[in-house]
């Protein structure tokens, strides 16, 4: 069965964005990125994304350079949307999973390869998390508190324990945590 990663900016008080769905919070940190996305590059070989940050993401990456856009343009993207009318031919590699999107995740994690890994957006994530399909948080926990905003776990109703498979600090204050179910 294949894994499913969530690869995620967070606050210290565990948000993905901010009160108006702001990111400002997220520190760029190229040393971080370079060894996360490196491990990820090996890990994933199915990116998932949903509607609303499809449209965002396909325009960033399809101008962006660089070993990671590569990756990222070149890896099979799978879009949740309940519309079986949405166009996902703007990104290359894109792929329409139309109705609900947990029964298509479910139903991508019996598949055979690698893993799945999706970055957002909040309520995307925040299904998954609900549904219990998760298997790791690949978490870069930067060095601010907004207070409010969107989070992944509000949907979880009971107590689930994680595993740390990995920490570690950087000089400008973020922290890479990996935790598996």
């Amino acid at each position: 069965m294949k894994p499913l990663i969530v690869f995620s900016d967070v606050t210290v008080d565990g948000f993905m964005a901010g009160p108006d769905n702001d990111l400002d919070f997220m520190v760029d940190d190229p040393q971080l990125a370079d060894e996360l996305t490196g491990m990820l590059m090996s890990a994933a070989d199915t990116i998932v994304v949903g509607r609303k940050s499809f449209p965002e993401m396909a325009a960033y990456w399809t101008t962006a350079g660089g070993d990671l856009a590569a990756w990222m343009n070149a890896t099979p993207k799978v879009v949740l949307s309940t519309d079986s009318n949405y166009d996902v031919g703007p990104w290359e590699n894109s792929t329409l999973a139309a109705g609900d999107g947990v029964d298509q995740v479910r139903h991508l994690k019996t598949s055979s390869g690698g893993g799945l890994v999706t970055f957002g957006g909040v309520h995307t994530v925040r299904s998954l998390v609900a549904a219990n399909l998760v298997d790791e948080y690949w978490l870069k926990v930067n060095p601010a508190i907004v207070g409010r905003g969107g989070s992944m776990f509000s949907d979880v109703v009971e107590r689930r324990t994680l595993t740390l498979r990995s920490a570690r600090s950087y000089p400008s204050g973020t922290v890479a945590a990996i935790y598996s179910t």
